[in-house]
């Protein structure tokens, strides 16, 4: 949560952005839901969903070498069964 306010402050400083919409642009949770806020409020919705899904987009590149370097260094050393 702080990364991420982190985030949104370095995003009105540096590239001119209202605070509300460079909260909700960086803010976790579900993509769904802050739709739904930034749609009743008045910020940039375009720019709040473009960030939201470029932070989905990397989530899902990135997610599962992380969860395998995680599981690694926790002590899981079996190879996952890949056969579903």
């Amino acid at each position: 949560m702080a990364f991420c306010g982190f985030l949104a402050f370095l995003l009105t400083q540096f590239a001119g952005v209202d605070a509300l919409t460079a909260y909700l642009a960086t803010s976790p949770g579900g993509m769904d839901s802050v739709a739904i806020i930034a749609a009743s409020s008045n910020v940039d919705v375009s720019f709040v969903m473009a960030l939201q899904t470029a932070r989905l987009l990397i989530i899902m590149a990135c997610g599962p070498s992380l969860a395998r370097f995680v599981a690694r260094k926790a002590g899981g050393h079996e190879k996952p069964d890949m056969h579903l």
